[in-house]
C-alpha cells in the first residue's frame, strides 16, 4: 500500500480527458520527459496513463525492473490488438479506446484507481526478481547483470568516487541506477545524484578519468569500476555494465582529511607506548592507514583515541580489520573504531563537513 500513489499522464491525454493535475497527486509532462521521470522518481503503487507506442513493452519491462508495480493504462483512439494482449493483461496493463468509452469515464476509472491504490485495494504487482545467490564463501556473485538489476529493483543508493585532480582529495557522491539499455542491457543509467552538481563538474573537469563504485548488499560491501558510454549529459551519467563486482572493505561514506588540517589516530600497541598516525581516510565506520609499522595484528583491539581538527580528543576502541601486504616501508590498515553514540556524531559532522569542503574544492577549479 502506498499512501501517496501519483497518476502519470502525458500532456496530450490529460488535456483530451480535461484532467487538471489538481483532482489527486498527478504528473503531467510530455512523453519522453514523463517515461524517464517516472524511471527515476515513480513510486512502486503508482499509475501510469500512456498512449499507445512501439516500444510499450520495453517501457513494461524497465518500469517493473525498477519494482513500479501499480497499474499500467494504454490510451488509444481507435482500435488496437496486440498479439501479446493476454501477456500485457497478466502484468497490470489495461488499454481504454476512446472511441468506445466516454472520457468522464475514463477519467473516473483513473480517479477510482487512485483511490484503491492509496487504500491498498488494488495490488497489480510483478513477481520480484529472485536474488541472486553468491558463490559459496561469501564472494560476490559473478552474475554482474543479474546483481545490477536487482540493485535497480530495490532502488540501493550507489556510492560512486572520483578524483578530478591529482593533488586533489577524491570526491564521493550517491547516485542510483535509474535503467538498464543497450540491445543487451550493456549500459547503465546513472541519476538522483547527490550532490547534483556532480554530473557538470565531471564534464567540465574530469576527462576521461575512472569512476569507482560500491554498494553494501546483503551485509557484503561489493564494488566496481565504471567506464563512460557517452558524455555526461542531462544531469545523468551513462555508464558500460562492468565486466565484474569484487568484495571491498569499504562500507560507509569515506573522505580524505585536509592536508593542512590532518586528522591522527593515536593507539597504544600490545609491549609499546602510544603511536599517532595520519589517517588516509575516515569514515563513521573507522579510518584506512598506510605507515611504517608492522605491530598492528588483524583482529586485534587496541586503546585508542582521534584528534578532528578543532575538536576534543575523542576515546574508544581500535580493531583491525584488515592488514595488507608490506609495499616498500608502508603496510595498510582498515581499522573499525568503536566509539561512544555522542562521538559518532562528531565523527559524523566531520565527515559531511569535510565532503562540503572537498566540493567546494572541486567547484573552485571550474571558476
Amino acid at each position: 500500500m502506498n499512501p501517496s500513489s501519483t497518476v502519470w499522464l502525458t500532456e496530450d491525454i490529460a488535456r483530451n480527458l480535461g484532467i487538471s493535475g489538481t483532482e489527486y497527486p498527478c504528473r503531467i509532462l510530455e512523453l519522453k520527459e514523463l517515461l524517464y521521470e517516472l524511471l527515476k522518481e515513480g513510486g512502486r503503487s503508482d499509475i501510469v496513463v500512456l498512449p499507445y507506442f512501439r516500444k510499450v513493452n520495453e517501457m513494461l519491462a524497465h518500469l517493473r525492473a525498477r519494482n513500479i508495480s501499480g497499474p499500467v493504462m494504454i490510451y488509444t483512439q481507435g482500435e488496437i490488438m496486440p498479439l501479446n494482449l493476454m501477456d500485457l493483461a497478466s502484468e497490470g496493463v489495461v488499454f481504454m479506446d476512446a472511441t468506445r468509452f466516454p472520457k468522464t469515464m475514463m477519467a473516473g476509472f483513473i480517479c477510482f484507481l487512485q483511490k484503491a491504490q492509496n487504500l491498498g485495494r488494488v495490488e497489480i504487482a510483478a513477481e520480484p526478481a529472485p536474488r541472486a545467490a553468491g558463490p559459496p564463501g561469501g564472494r560476490p556473485a559473478t552474475d554482474v547483470r543479474a546483481f545490477f538489476k536487482r540493485v535497480m529493483g530495490e532502488r540501493q543508493r550507489l556510492i560512486i568516487t572520483c578524483q578530478f585532480k591529482a593533488d586533489l582529495p577524491t570526491l564521493t557522491v550517491t547516485c542510483e541506477l535509474i535503467q538498464m539499455v543497450g540491445e543487451v542491457e550493456t549500459k547503465l543509467v546513472l541519476d538522483k545524484f547527490n550532490p547534483q552538481e556532480f554530473v557538470d563538474l565531471y564534464r567540465q573537469l574530469a576527462g576521461d578519468r575512472p569512476l569507482n563504485g560500491h554498494v553494501t548488499d546483503g551485509g557484503e560491501s561489493l564494488g566496481f569500476d565504471l567506464k563512460l558510454a557517452s558524455p555526461p549529459r542531462g544531469g545523468k551519467l551513462v555508464a558500460f555494465l562492468p565486466e565484474l563486482v569484487y568484495a571491498q572493505k569499504r562500507k560507509f561514506f569515506r573522505v580524505e582529511p585536509d592536508p593542512q588540517e590532518p586528522v591522527l589516530l593515536h593507539i597504544l600497541p600490545d609491549k609499546d607506548f602510544t603511536r599517532s598516525f595520519e589517517v588516509n581516510d575516515i569514515s563513521e565506520g573507522g579510518v584506512g592507514l598506510s605507515i611504517p609499522y608492522g605491530n598492528l595484528d588483524r583482529g586485534g583491539a587496541y586503546p585508542a583515541a582521534l584528534s578532528l581538527p578543532r575538536s576534543r580528543m575523542i576515546l574508544g576502541e581500535a580493531r583491525i580489520v584488515f592488514k595488507g601486504d608490506p609495499e616498500g616501508h608502508t603496510i595498510d590498515y582498515g581499522v573499525n573504531l568503536q566509539l561512544h553514540e555522542m562521538d559518532m556524531q562528531q565523527l559524523r559532522h566531520y565527515v559531511f563537513k569535510r565532503q562540503a569542503g572537498i566540493l567546494a574544492a572541486v567547484r573552485n577549479m571550474s571558476l
